[in-house]
């Protein structure tokens, strides 16, 4: 089955999901009725991939959705996908009007039929340009100093649905390195643990984002003089979709809030205080505006690395 039939297959599941969602949604998932006068509807549903329970992920998304709901006037119920697969279906299927994405997540959206355009990216401290960097990690004493540091390793790689996965792959493809002939590939799908597999040594080196090495080093997984940082690269941030359906000035509306929403403006709210105040599941300071070609990068590295987790992208 392709990747497009799995996504339609799993469509009528999403949907069901989004409609029993009691737990986590106030009511059924699809958007109310056109509010009197604007023609914005009542409701709008957010969907995000939430790091652990449903108490996670209001921590996490709980400000922020307040806030637009305040800002836009309308309520805003929550979906909690059980990953990204479910949120692109979700938006597929039209029962997820905003939905949290990752750069790669975005790209095969887009591919597979959701009708949706970026609001926002996410940056992670005031003053960063959006983005993130994808980081070549190995233990402090390892002699690896560039890219082709990770010829001939054992090579600890996340989720293969992820940035941090297929962009490295695109530079290996520039640098003639074939995965599984001049590296092998471990997968740790949770990309927090790589640093701390790295560590223990099941990897040689490994690739992560600047935020999960941070997030080890907070969590005690590493310490300061473990790891080194032998290789980077620039990715593109995690945008949150809009679908293109809602009336124009609402979508409009929607951007211009979720630029406004960051962690100055709750805490000048006073619903919270200090890292409380941060977004996402990275603790990200907020958002800066974007636009759909920012995410080219996806579909070029797709349609050179051919990767099966592109699916039609690679066409």
């Amino acid at each position: 089955m392709t990747s497009r039939s799995r996504l339609k297959v799993r469509a009528a599941m999403a949907a069901a999901l989004l409609a029993a969602a009691s737990v986590t949604a106030c009511g059924k998932g699809d958007s109310g009725p056109a509010s009197s006068g604007t023609g914005w509807p009542d409701k709008l549903v957010f969907a995000a991939v939430p790091s652990g329970e449903a108490k996670t992920f209001e921590a996490h998304y709980g400000l922020f959705i307040n806030a637009l709901s305040e800002e836009l006037g309308i309520k805003i119920e929550t979906f909690l996908a059980a990953d990204y697969a479910g949120v692109i279906e979700a938006l597929i299927a039209d029962k997820v009007d905003i939905a949290q994405l990752g750069a790669f997540s975005y790209a095969l959206a887009v591919q597979n039929g959701a009708n949706v355009e970026p609001s926002g990216v996410l940056h992670h401290r005031k003053g960063d340009k959006p983005g993130y960097v994808i980081q070549g990690i190995a233990p402090a004493a390892s002699p690896v100093s560039s890219l082709e540091g990770f010829r001939g390793k054992t090579v600890c790689f996340p989720d293969p649905a992820s940035t941090t996965t297929l962009l490295p792959l695109f530079e290996f493809a520039k640098a003639n390195m074939v995965p599984d002939k001049d590296f092998k590939r471990l997968t740790v799908p949770a990309g927090t643990a790589i640093p701390r597999t790295v560590k223990k040594g099941d990897c040689e080196v490994g690739l992560a984002a600047d935020v999960q090495m941070e997030s080890a080093t907070k969590a005690g997984d590493i310490g300061a003089g473990d790891l080194k940082v032998f290789w980077t690269m620039q990715a593109p941030g995690s945008p949150i979709a809009t679908r293109t359906a809602l009336p124009q000035d609402l979508r409009e509306k929607i951007k211009t809030a979720a630029v406004k929403i960051n962690a100055d403006y709750l805490a000048a709210k006073g619903v919270c205080t200090g890292d409380k105040c941060l977004i996402s599941s990275n603790r990200d300071f907020g958002y800066l505006p974007v636009e759909h070609s920012y995410y080219q990068i996806i579909w070029d590295a797709c349609k050179a690395t051919k990767v099966t987790a592109c699916g039609p992208l690679a066409n």
